[in-house]
This record gives C-alpha cells, sequence and structure tokens, in this order.
C-alpha cells in the first residue's frame, strides 16, 4: 500500500510517520508469508522425492513452484504438524474427492496433527491455529480433449469455502499436462476442525485425466499469519 502524495499541501509528520508503519508493517508481512511458502515447498520438493522413486519411469514435465530446488538449511518444522495427501482417481467428476496419504521413510505424509476419514474423504485437524493450505493439480490429455475447466474447492465443518482452485483446460490432443497451484493461509478457531475437497467440473473434457501421483494437497501449522489468499 502506498499513500498518494498532494503537492498542493503541506507534508505532515503524523502522516509520514503512517506511511513508515504501514510500510514496515507489509514488509514483514512478506517476509513472513515467503517463511511459510519455503516451508511449503521444502516439504513437498521431499514427498515429490518419494513420490517419483516409485514411478516407472521418470516424469519430465516440471511442477512449478513444487519443484523448486530449496537447500537443507535445518527449517525447525516438526512432521507432526505437517500433512500431504494425493489424490487416487484420475476421472475428472463432479463430486466429494478422495485422497490418500502414504509412508515417507519411517513416518507419513499425515503427521499426528491430523487424521484423514475414508469415509468421510475428510482430513480431521485436531488443534487451532493458522495453517499454510496448499493444493496442487496436474491433468494431461489422453486422447481427444475438449475445452474446459477443472475446480477443487475445500470447504471447512461449517461448509465454508477455505480455498478452490480452477484449472483452466484448452482443447487438445496428447498435449504436455496443464498444471495449477494455488495456496492459502487459513485460521482455525476451535480445536475440532475439519477439511473436505469438491472437484467441480465445466464442459464436456473429453479426454483430459487427472494425474494422481503429481496432483495432491497439503497443510502444515504456522503461527501468527493470518489470512491470506493466492490463487
Amino acid at each position: 500500500m502506498s499513500a498518494s502524495t498532494d503537492v498542493e499541501s503541506q507534508s505532515r509528520p503524523r502522516a509520514r510517520c503512517l506511511d513508515t508503519f504501514l510500510t514496515g508493517s507489509v514488509i514483514a508481512l512478506f517476509i513472513m508469508f515467503a517463511v511459510a511458502l519455503g516451508g511449503a515447498l521444502w516439504f513437498a520438493k521431499h514427498i515429490e522425492n518419494e513420490i517419483n522413486g516409485r514411478k516407472s519411469q521418470e516424469s519430465e514435465s516440471e511442477s512449478g513452484l513444487l519443484k523448486a530446488n530449496f537447500p537443507d538449511n535445518g527449517i525447525a518444522y516438526k512432521m507432526q504438524n505437517f500433512a500431504y495427501l494425493r489424490a487416487i482417481q484420475s476421472e475428472l467428476k463432479s463430486e466429494n474427492m478422495a485422497w490418500e496419504g502414504f509412508a515417507y521413510g519411517k513416518t507419513h505424509t499425515i503427521g499426528s496433527l491430523y487424521s484423514y476419514d475414508k469415509s468421510q474423504k475428510a482430513l480431521d485437524v485436531k488443534d487451532s491455529g493458522s495453517y499454510f493450505l496448499y493444493v496442487q493439480l496436474s491433468l494431461f490429455c489422453k486422447g481427444i480433449c475438449s475445452p474446459g475447466q477443472f475446480t477443487v474447492s475445500f470447504y471447512n465443518r461449517l461448509n465454508s469455502k477455505e480455498l478452490s482452485c480452477t484449472v483452466l483446460l484448452p482443447e487438445a490432443n496428447g498435449t504436455e499436462p496443464v498444471s495449477r497451484t494455488c495456496w492459502r493461509v487459513v485460521t482455525f478457531p476451535g480445536k475440532v476442525n475439519r477439511l473436505m475437497a469438491k472437484s467441480e467440473i465445466q464442459g464436456s473434457l473429453g479426454d483430459w485425466s487427472l494425474q494422481v501421483n503429481d496432483s495432491g494437497f497439503g497443510m502444515f501449522l504456522v503461527d501468527g499469519v493470518q489470512a491470506a489468499q493466492h490463487t
């Protein structure tokens, strides 16, 4: 945010102090988000390495932000504060989406702060606080594909939307995958919290499919960060 300057008026010390305060606040907020985003990307990079190790062939597609190379600089995030779940169905439908966690080294991609209810297709969050929530969607055309869009939205236990991510799909015939990453910092005030993901398609889409090994969502606990969005 920047204050507009009236060249015909005298500058007042109080206004300058307010400008300085607002500028400092914006810079501080930017630094907090940079740290939060760096933590998410660091974790996602390690998760993707686990996924790629299970593939029979290496994928040549790049996953944008989630494939960035971040050094192992000892980020003090505890694994129990993380959760990462991947999609399990490639067919595109308008429905409540199902996900799964998986073994990661000697631990699991769903930390002890969370639990996944398979019957309800919901991720339960066991503590209050602010959480960095992100989702990556990667779709590919396996034949003749029509234009349209695919949207995944996350809702809390009160059925309020927390995050929505839409991938615009072009007319295609066996082209490179189309990917998008969206994120938001969300705040849960209580200790009983839940996230459910609903997918929605628009258009006929044809042979567009979801790449399940490259599509998933994750979250981790962040202290002292207010809600903001990047979609």
